[in-house]
């Protein structure tokens, strides 16, 4: 199962890496911030391997260049990829976060000290 993580934290990055690997999820590809995302999202739209290579979309909040809000509001508002969960990770995750990640439409988000519940989740999601 294809997932993409946008995560400018190296530390972090792997630390999510592992726990997923961990779980069984090999395929990742891993972004720096939420351009690098979106740009590998619309690449893979417009070869046609969008479902071949996103099946799910982790993000951090806080990036340079493009931020996780952002990404989410561009992945669900496109036809092509709203179907995609979008899964908000971050440490920013606080009530007023928290309604704004759900008025751009993410799926689930979770704070990063929750890193034990990304697997349930991104499983839960995944399966409907």
């Amino acid at each position: 199962i294809p997932i993409v993580m946008a995560e400018d934290s190296a530390l972090l990055n792997k630390l999510i890496s592992d726990s997923l690997t961990k779980a069984g999820y090999m395929n990742l590809t891993k972004m720096q911030n939420g351009q690098d995302a979106y740009d590998y999202i619309q690449h893979c739209k417009e070869q046609g391997t969008l479902k071949q290579n996103v099946a799910c979309v982790i993000t951090d909040i806080e990036m340079p260049l493009m931020d996780g809000h952002r990404l989410t509001k561009l992945v669900k508002s496109d036809d092509a990829t709203k179907h995609i969960p979008v899964i908000i990770f971050s440490s920013l995750v606080n009530d007023e976060m928290r309604r704004k990640g759900e008025d751009l439409g993410a799926d689930a988000q979770l704070s990063k000290p929750e890193i034990g519940n990304l697997v349930k989740v991104i499983d839960e999601l995944l399966a409907r």
